[in-house]
């Protein structure tokens, strides 16, 4: 039963970030210029950010995100917009794209996250 609570809390979390950072994007997209490529914007909460990865670790693992640790959370301009985590046969923008590198500790295990944007991504 709790378990099943804490997917619908996590769940509607994660659906009100991303919908915020949706409405924030779309307020900063109209001063961009139309022949520049677009460059996704730093969060300016990095706790969301953090957030969100601590809710994927939770989701993927179990882990309880009271429990858990935040490490670190550094800068990092990633070489391409894959954030360092490519996917086989699946092509990304070649563009410098800033965002953080976050690390998580939970249950013994250092787990490492890429963020950019409203986008998280955990690193095999």
């Amino acid at each position: 039963m709790k378990s099943k609570r804490t997917r619908i809390i996590l769940s509607s979390l994660v659906i009100s970030l991303m919908l915020m950072s949706s409405a924030c994007s779309l307020s900063s997209d109209q001063n961009s210029d139309p022949g520049e490529a677009p460059i996704p914007p730093l969060s300016e909460d990095i706790d969301s950010l953090v957030m969100l990865a601590k809710f994927d670790l939770a989701l993927k693992t179990g882990a309880d995100i009271e429990k858990m640790d935040t490490e670190s959370v550094k800068e990092f301009n990633f070489a391409d917009a894959s954030l360092g985590v490519s996917e086989p046969g699946v092509e990304y923008a070649q563009v410098i794209t800033p965002g953080y590198i976050i690390i998580l500790y939970a249950e013994g295990e250092t787990y490492e996250y890429h963020a950019s944007g409203e986008r998280v991504v955990q690193v095999p």
